[in-house]
């Protein structure tokens, strides 16, 4: 399969399945804010549907594997993305006189390094199996272990803006 047009179309749908789970999350938070609870119930049911598909196209690409596996992928995505992606596209936000995308590329540039430590962290760890909270900073995506710092270290926000995974 890999190569052919299945293969590629699986792709595309995983790309744009990942996609309509983001859209759909932001839209219901909008929705929930304008008021409309049950049209932000409505975008998280379809945003959770989206992710079922999502789901399946990974399978079938085969990237889902073992939990160690899928750590030292995770880890070398996030390295990835942090050395390569961002910093383009940081560059060329700031030749475009795009200040706003060049400060959310570099926020998310610099919280990759800090989702790479955790997956490092977690496979260093594998078999400890040790339980603990996770608090994700909903303006810039860093990722605290334990508990919630007063301030992000990446964007400064206060604690009232992280959120705990449940």
């Amino acid at each position: 399969m890999p190569g052919g047009k299945t293969f590629a179309n699986l792709r595309a749908a995983f790309t744009g399945e990942a996609k309509a789970i983001a859209r759909n999350r932001l839209f219901s938070e909008i929705a929930v804010e304008d008021g409309y609870l049950q049209i932000g119930r409505l975008f998280r049911a379809v945003s959770e549907a989206e992710g079922v598909h999502a789901k399946n196209a990974l399978r079938l690409l085969g990237e889902a594997r073992t939990t160690e596996e899928n750590l030292k992928q995770a880890f070398e995505n996030e390295i990835r993305a942090k050395g390569e992606h961002y910093p383009l596209f940081i560059k060329e936000a700031e030749e475009e006189g795009e200040p706003k995308a060049s400060q959310a590329f570099s926020h998310a540039r610099d919280v990759e390094e800090r989702h790479g430590l955790l997956y490092k962290s977690a496979l260093n760890s594998l078999m400890q199996e040790e339980e603990f909270d996770y608090y994700v900073c909903q303006v810039c995506g860093y990722v605290a272990e334990r508990a919630a710092p007063d301030h992000c270290p990446i964007c400064m926000a206060r604690r009232e803006f992280f959120k705990k995974v449940e």
